[in-house]
């Protein structure tokens, strides 16, 4: 019996956590997995020991905030894996705490795995070293993060994109009337942030072009949608956002699943002033927004900081609205970078490296 321990304190980056658990489970059932993260993983693992999602350590300050519980996490871990040592550690983003324990199971001689990388490619480069250090095998889901890794002396491979799994071929269209979806994000302090914006955003586009909206929201924030203007959609299976004529959305995980569903947008993101000027410093790509980074252009416009006013974002939005030729061009773009991506069954590959099965 194989003893594996897999930690994911992203909520984006646990789903498919949990998918690679089903997965490994798939090459040896009777695999042991003792897990850190949310309700997925929860769900999927043989020992369910802490709720990093619930946490929130993201950002540049939260984690200090997080600190003292963080803390008495990785000792209850290092006291775990003294007494039930696993053979394998699975490691899923969320970097500021994974590589404490990365370093810790490196010198126990326990081979670490990381699936779904950092992004070090966007700011902290210097992450790299330690990575390189304290890992046997990077397991990257985005085509030119294998060659930055490799190329910096970290073994790595490129298993696809997981959302390729999950987010269903584009189908857009533009009907008599626009259907606009509007992300404010999964975290609560970012939802919190944006919220307000997008929907004076979207009051703004509806006096100039009639439409429909539907704000996209998930289950750990239902209680921040109470008295929403608009229809607040919960769902899993992408069905109602197939049909979108636009989205207005923050950055992250939801702005690529809408690049696969071929969803022209608008992308904006506020941070506070010092995390913005901080970021500045930090931060090393010239797009925010994946399907802007993969094109190595503006795709799709990007509204940050002082400029994700609801002004702006409407004047965006009606534009594009405007020119049905425009929308459909960037539809198609958009779209198009799902062969880029990978082949369906990153999760099944990533498994069978990490089982010696690939």
């Amino acid at each position: 019996m194989t003893k594996i321990f897999i930690s994911a304190g992203d909520s984006s980056g646990e789903i498919h956590a949990a998918k690679l658990v089903s997965e490994i489970k798939k090459i040896e059932p009777g695999a042991f997995v003792s897990a850190l993260g949310g309700d997925n993983l929860r769900n999927s693992a043989d020992r369910f020991l802490f709720n990093l999602i619930d946490l929130s350590a993201f950002g540049f300050w939260a984690p200090f905030k997080q600190y003292f519980r963080l803390r008495k996490l990785f000792n209850r871990i290092k006291t775990l894996w003294s007494a039930d040592r696993p053979d394998k550690v699975i490691l899923v983003d969320y970097y500021g705490f994974n590589i404490h324990l990365a370093k810790e199971a490196r010198g126990r001689n326990i081979p670490v795995y990381y699936y779904i990388s950092p992004q070090v490619w966007a700011s902290r480069a210097g992450r790299i070293e330690k990575l390189r250090k304290y890992i046997n095998k990077m397991i990257v889901i985005l085509p030119f993060e294998e060659k930055l890794y490799k190329d910096r002396g970290v073994d790595a491979v490129f298993a696809g994109h997981p959302l390729i799994d999950l987010v269903p071929a584009a189908q857009w269209r533009y009907g008599e009337k626009p259907v606009i979806g509007i992300f404010p994000g999964s975290r609560p302090s970012v939802a919190v942030k944006h919220l307000d914006t997008l929907y004076k955003a979207a009051a703004l586009i509806n006096k100039s072009i009639p439409s429909e909206f539907l704000v996209f929201g998930t289950d750990n924030l239902k209680d921040l949608y109470a008295g929403c203007p608009y229809k607040v959609v919960f769902e899993k299976d992408f069905k109602q956002r197939q049909n979108l004529t636009l989205a207005l959305s923050v950055s992250g995980t939801v702005s690529l699943e809408n690049t696969l569903l071929g969803i022209p947008m608008v992308v904006m993101y506020k941070l506070s002033a010092l995390n913005y000027r901080l970021a500045k410093m930090l931060v090393k790509i010239k797009y925010i927004t994946m399907a802007n980074i993969l094109t190595g252009k503006m795709l799709v416009p990007e509204l940050i900081q002082s400029d994700a006013s609801p002004e702006k974002i409407a004047n965006k939005a009606i534009e594009m609205l405007k020119d049905r030729e425009l929308l459909r061009s960037v539809s198609a773009e958009l779209a198009s970078l799902r062969s880029i991506l990978g082949n369906s069954g990153s999760a099944r590959r990533a498994a069978g490296i990490i089982m010696e099965k690939a």
